[in-house]
C-alpha cells in the first residue's frame, strides 16, 4: 500500500512538473517577449529552481521514464509516437547543427575579442574624462576573470558574449560603448553592491556571531547545565564530534532564511532573459557538448597555452 502511494506521489510531481515547466515557458514567452501581459521574474525564477531541484531527484527521474514507457505502450501512443518521432528528430537535428555553430562561432569570438575590450577600454581610459583609472583597474580584473572562467566553460561565453552584445546594441553610442564600458561597469557594481551590502551584512554579521559564540561556548555551556541537574538520575556523555553535528545542523537551519533573503535579492538583479538563456544553453551543453568537445577551438589552445606557461 505503502509503495502505491509513494509510486502515486511521484507520478503526480512529475506530471506537475511538467505543467509548470509549460507555465513558465508560455509565461516567458507571452508574457517577457511578446509583452501581452506583466510578468513576475521572482516567481519565474523559484519556479526554475524548484523544477531544477526536482530534477536531480534519481526517482523522479525513473518516474519520468516510466511515464513515457507506459505512454509508448498505449494506444494512444502507438497513434501519435510515429509523428512525434520524426518530429522531434526533425527538430533535435536542427536544433543541434545550431548549437554547434553557434559553439564554434562564440569560441573565436570570445577568444579573440576578450583581449580587444582590455584594449578598447584602455584606450577609453586614455581618451575619455569619465572613465578612471579604479574603472578601468575593476573592468579588466572582471574581463580576465570572465576570460578564464569562458576558457572552461561555454554557459560562461555565451553568457557574456550576450551580456555585453545587449549592452552594445541598447546603448545610444554603440560605437562608443567599448571605451566607455569600464565606466559603466563600475556604476553597475556600485549599484548592486550598495543594495547587497545595506541588506545582506547585517544578516551575515548576525550569522557569524551565532556559530562563533555557539562553537565557543556552546559545549561548555551544555555542560554546566547537564551538571548543576538536580535530579542526578542519569550521566549525560557529550563529544566535540557529537555536538559539532548538531551544531553544523542549528547553523543550517538558521541560515536557510538567510539563503531565501540573498536568493531573492539576487534574483532582482537577475536579467530574465539572460536567466532563461543560460538554462537553454546549460540543457543544451548536457546534450551536445561531447559532440564538439573534440572539435579545433581556441579555447582548447588557449587553455594549453596557459598550462604549458604554469608549467614552465
Amino acid at each position: 500500500m505503502i509503495g502505491y502511494l509513494k509510486l502515486a506521489l511521484a507520478i503526480f510531481v512529475v506530471i506537475s512538473g511538467w505543467c509548470l515547466l509549460a507555465i513558465v515557458l508560455v509565461d516567458y514567452i507571452a508574457g517577457d517577449l511578446a509583452g501581452l501581459f506583466d510578468t513576475s521574474r521572482q516567481s519565474q525564477a523559484w519556479s526554475l529552481l524548484l523544477l531544477l531541484a526536482l530534477s536531480r531527484s534519481s526517482t523522479l527521474r525513473a518516474t519520468n521514464l516510466r511515464i513515457g514507457q507506459w505512454f509508448a505502450n498505449s494506444l494512444l501512443g502507438a497513434l501519435v509516437s510515429p509523428a512525434l518521432t520524426a518530429v522531434r528528430d526533425v527538430f533535435a537535428s536542427a536544433l543541434r547543427s545550431i548549437y554547434i555553430n553557434v559553439y564554434l562561432l562564440a569560441d573565436v569570438v570570445f577568444c579573440i575579442g576578450t583581449p580587444l575590450l582590455i584594449i578598447s577600454a584602455s584606450a577609453g581610459w586614455w581618451l575619455l574624462p569619465e572613465v578612471s583609472y579604479v574603472s578601468l583597474l575593476i573592468y579588466s580584473c572582471m574581463i580576465s576573470i570572465i576570460f578564464f572562467a569562458g576558457l572552461c566553460c561555454n554557459l560562461v561565453r555565451l553568457l557574456a558574449l550576450g551580456y555585453f552584445f545587449g549592452y552594445w546594441l541598447l546603448d545610444s553610442a554603440m560605437l562608443m560603448y567599448p571605451f566607455v564600458a569600464p565606466a559603466v561597469v563600475q556604476q553597475n557594481i556600485a549599484l548592486i553592491m550598495t543594495d547587497a551590502l545595506n541588506a545582506l551584512l547585517p544578516a551575515v554579521g548576525l550569522v557569524l556571531i551565532v556559530y562563533l559564540l555557539a562553537r565557543r561556548h556552546g559545549l561548555q555551556m551544555i555542560k554546566a547545565a547537564i551538571s548543576t541537574d538536580s535530579s542526578g538520575s542519569s550521566k549525560w556523555v557529550f563529544s566535540r564530534k557529537f555536538f559539532s553535528n548538531y551544531l553544523l545542523l542549528g547553523c543550517l537551519v538558521m541560515a536557510t532564511p538567510l539563503v531565501v533573503v540573498i536568493t531573492h535579492i539576487g534574483i532582482g538583479h537577475i536579467n530574465v532573459h539572460m536567466l532563461f538563456i543560460g538554462l537553454g544553453i546549460w540543457a543544451l551543453d548536457r546534450y551536445w557538448q561531447e559532440d564538439v568537445a573534440s572539435e579545433p577551438a581556441l579555447s582548447s589552445d588557449w587553455r594549453y597555452f596557459l598550462k604549458l606557461s604554469w608549467k614552465y
